[in-house]
């Protein structure tokens, strides 16, 4: 089969736009990301919030020819650690201003004496003074899980000299606006962080800046004075499976990184395809890898893989999060046996219930009230980050018209259960109703043994020595690494996760053999994002 880009930190910027698929709801937020207004785009891992982003910043560029497009990513920040109460504040500061100076460098924009001032608080007045002054700062913080770390904040300037340095440069070069695209915002696992960084995202707000930035769904903390209804547009990237373009718009993805004959043998594959796609939940990252991890593409080998990916990888993966945060297991686990023994089983009831009645009807919904207990919540949410499960909408009535909340479980996670998928699909799909679903209620009996679980999700502590447990772990963790990429970091005695993120490109050029600057530096950026994703859930 093809090899795809499973990532967006993989594609070189000049291939963005030949591989873009887009569709009418993409090309809703892509609008909404060139506006003025700032905006947060919500959406589970692998659905494409960096790369619509990408996108986005690539139309600045090219159209708005008085604009500067800034791609920031926060990535790393699971490593940091120092005494600092404003610690990610203060690096995503940094980071930010680090960007935006490389940027105008680049672009060969001048930055003056008076802005240079203002952007630092070193008696330096240079552009390249400041710049290594912030340089220095993000390093600080990014090496600071080797040990706590005292790091020299004075030299960051203030938020209001951040924003008329901002706008001077604009003024001085005939500049409209600054955007900021911010990709991996905030740690999912660390909410102090994510409070912090809408403090941020909210102090630059400006005539001449832009903030955007990507989330996921259901663990996002917003802090007291961040207000997502009125800070910013806010936008959901979902695929519904049942939209009329849903197929076509995934055989799309699919096609535009696929090798002529894989393109033949989808064309006369279409059926399989379809379940493959459907199963994917409007998942891209989640298609293409199955697509991909096909040794042949045939009924049998894509049954295989369905049953395989949806009863075990996709549980795994969910499992593995609790292994990796130890304050979050008990609600993970919970989570996942909720969904394998109460959810899906009553679904697949349901749906029984309704074929032998001779109902054209079919659920891969379900239904919990609004008042159950809040641990129940919160691990429905952690499925929605990893993405098991997609939260429809909510103040939905039931019966007794009681209120709720609608889920649907991922379309795989229903048809893997059954003895040939891709038979069963098509008829699933075709009978699927929104308005069906099994419900639990607020005193549902499978929420007893949730009810003395801590959610944990505010230790610090316990979140620092997750990271240190992680950073030891064997590269062979990392599962979108390609066996070549796995055998010659191995080569070099890269063995640990800690090894590999120590590596520097240059480090990788000199010790690989036959691996030039732009082939070390893809192998680094994809190992690099394949880490900090694992490191972050």
């Amino acid at each position: 089969m093809s090899d795809f880009y499973l990532r967006t930190e993989s594609i070189k910027q000049d291939d963005i736009l030949a591989l873009s698929v887009t569709n009418d709801s993409d090309l809703n937020i892509i609008s909404t990301l060139v506006s003025s207004e700032p905006c947060l785009l919500e959406g589970s891992r692998g659905t494409g919030k960096s790369f619509l982003m990408k996108v986005a910043q690539l139309q600045i560029e090219e159209k708005l020819k008085s604009s500067i497009a800034v791609f920031v990513s926060f990535n790393i920040s699971s490593l940091i650690d120092t005494d600092d109460p404003l610690q990610f504040y203060h690096w995503m500061l940094a980071k930010t201003l680090k960007a935006l100076v490389n940027k105008l460098r680049k672009k060969g924009i001048a930055v003056s004496n008076y802005s240079a001032n203002l952007l630092s608080n070193d008696e330096n007045n240079s552009e390249a003074a400041v710049e290594q002054d912030l340089k220095s700062i993000v390093k600080g913080f990014e090496n600071s899980y080797r040990g706590k770390s005292n790091i020299d904040t004075y030299l960051l300037p203030d938020i209001e000299d951040v924003k008329e340095a901002i706008e001077n440069i604009c003024d001085d070069n005939s500049l409209e606006r600054i955007y900021f695209f911010f990709d991996e915002a905030a740690h999912v696992f660390r909410p102090e962080q994510q409070r912090q960084f809408f403090s941020l995202f909210k102090d630059l707000r400006s005539p001449y800046i832009t903030c955007n930035a990507a989330i996921y769904p259901g663990v996002t903390y917003f802090g007291d004075s961040f207000e997502p209804i009125h800070d910013c547009i806010f936008k959901k990237l979902e695929r519904n499976i049942k939209d009329d373009d849903y197929l076509a718009y995934f055989q799309d993805i699919v096609l535009n990184q696929s090798d002529d004959a894989l393109k033949r043998t989808i064309e006369q594959n279409k059926k399989l395809f379809n379940t493959l796609a459907l199963s994917c939940g409007g998942n891209p990252r989640i298609l293409l890898k199955t697509v991909q991890d096909l040794p042949k593409f045939n009924t049998s080998t894509v049954n295989q893989m369905i049953k395989s990916f949806y009863r075990g990888q996709i549980w795994s993966e969910h499992t593995e999060l609790g292994e990796k945060y130890k304050g979050h297991k008990l609600l993970i686990d919970w989570g996942r046996d909720f969904l394998e023994n109460e959810v899906i089983p009553a679904v697949e009831k349901y749906n029984e219930n309704r074929r032998l009645k001779g109902v054209e009807q079919a659920s891969i919904y379900f239904w919990v009230h609004k008042d159950c207990p809040e641990t129940v919540k919160e691990a429905l949410r952690l499925l929605t980050y990893t993405g098991v499960i997609r939260k429809i909408d909510s103040s939905i009535r039931a019966t007794r018209s009681e209120l709720g909340t609608r889920y649907e479980v991922k379309f795989g996670c229903i048809i893997a259960l059954q003895a040939n998928p891709t038979a069963d699909s098509q008829n699933l799909f075709k009978s699927l109703s929104l308005k069906k679903f099994p419900e639990f209620g607020k005193n549902h009996s499978s929420y007893r043994s949730i009810g003395e679980i801590k959610r944990g999700i505010e230790d610090e502590e316990n979140f620092r020595e997750s990271v240190k447990i992680m950073l030891q772990k064997p590269i062979t963790v990392l599962q979108l690494l390609t066996p070549w990429q796995r055998d010659k970091l191995t080569e070099i005695r890269i063995h640990t996760l800690e090894d590999l993120h120590n590596k520097t490109e240059a480090e990788l050029i000199e010790r690989i053999y036959n691996v030039g600057p732009v082939r070390a530096r893809l192998m680094k950026n994809a190992a690099n994002a394949e880490l900090l994703e694992y490191l972050s859930g």
